[in-house]
């Protein structure tokens, strides 16, 4: 896991994303995913980009409590989140997600 990005499970989830002063962008994934793992350096990126977003991975196998609660059925799965709350979602990796994540959290703080 590069150095912006941060695993969170269900223990600290609430604390490190529901009740972050800043907006957050999790990022649901599985070890052996493909697509999560060529996703890795376009959230590394969106990390350098915007400073003032937190982004976080969760790992889908350890945390089915929040699978659960959040409805994911495929990963990666991209949440944001803005005063607690879950603003935003993108399903899945291709060409188009990068600008999708960047234009998203552009949206999410007001640029």
């Amino acid at each position: 896991m590069g150095e912006h990005l941060v695993e969170v499970g269900e223990g600290d989830f609430e604390k490190e994303v529901v009740e972050s002063g800043i907006p957050v962008l999790v990022d649901f994934f599985t070890p052996p995913c493909a697509p999560c793992k060529a996703l890795v350096p376009v959230l590394e990126r969106a990390a350098r980009k915007f400073p003032n977003v937190k982004v976080v991975k969760v790992n889908a196998w350890n945390s089915q409590g929040l699978c659960a609660r959040f409805k994911i059925v495929g990963v990666p799965a991209l949440l944001f989140f803005k005063g607690g709350q879950n603003v935003l979602r993108i399903d899945g990796f291709d060409d188009s997600t990068e600008k999708q994540i960047e234009d998203r959290l552009n949206d999410i703080l007001g640029n």
